[in-house]
């Protein structure tokens, strides 16, 4: 093989190997989250080294979690696009876990008693009109906000410095 020929094919190769790597489905890919129903109560968990960015909305009969990282539906739940997945309707309780990274969760739109523990780095929480429990304490003061808490009787758990926004009837503050 020519001297030329080798210099045009390396990086013509490459560059294939480049464009075919980077070219992966998005069914390939590693949704950030998983979301399941099990007896009228709906989970979403976050899955370690993702940035998760979850909205709960209903829509139509369904409770619908969209994570911008993707989520993956799990028992009970269907899967609607890599980032959204509808669990059916009726929903006694929504449980999040956000996971270790600067996450966000909004439900500021339903009416589903919701439980967040958003875990360490820094959060945004919004909940919506129910009694809900929000864990933003991660032994790191000053780095959370919980934006509204909605109707209904919400505790929110937090550290000294953290924002803690309308609506939040019980505060719980460690130093």
């Amino acid at each position: 093989m020519s001297s030329t020929l080798k210099r045009a094919a390396v990086p013509a190769l490459a560059a294939g190997l480049l464009v075919t790597a980077l070219a992966t489905p998005a069914a390939a890919q590693t949704p950030g989250s998983t979301a399941f129903r099990v007896f009228g109560n709906v989970g979403l968990s976050a899955r370690a080294g993702f940035v998760n960015n979850v909205t709960a909305t209903v829509v139509g009969a369904s409770l619908r979690l969209t994570d911008s990282s993707g989520v993956a539906a799990g028992p009970g739940c269907r899967q609607v696009d890599f980032n959204t997945v509808d669990c059916p309707l009726p929903v006694s309780r929504l449980s999040v876990g956000l996971g270790d990274q600067g996450d966000s969760f909004d439900g500021t739109s339903i009416v589903v008693r919701t439980v967040v523990d958003a875990g360490p780095g820094a959060d945004t929480v919004a909940t919506g009109g129910a009694n809900d429990m929000i864990g933003v304490d991660d032994d790191t003061p000053n780095n959370d906000t919980v934006t509204t808490c909605g109707l209904g009787s919400d505790a929110v758990f937090a550290n000294s410095g953290d924002q803690i926004g309308t609506g939040c009837e019980a505060r719980y503050i460690s130093s």
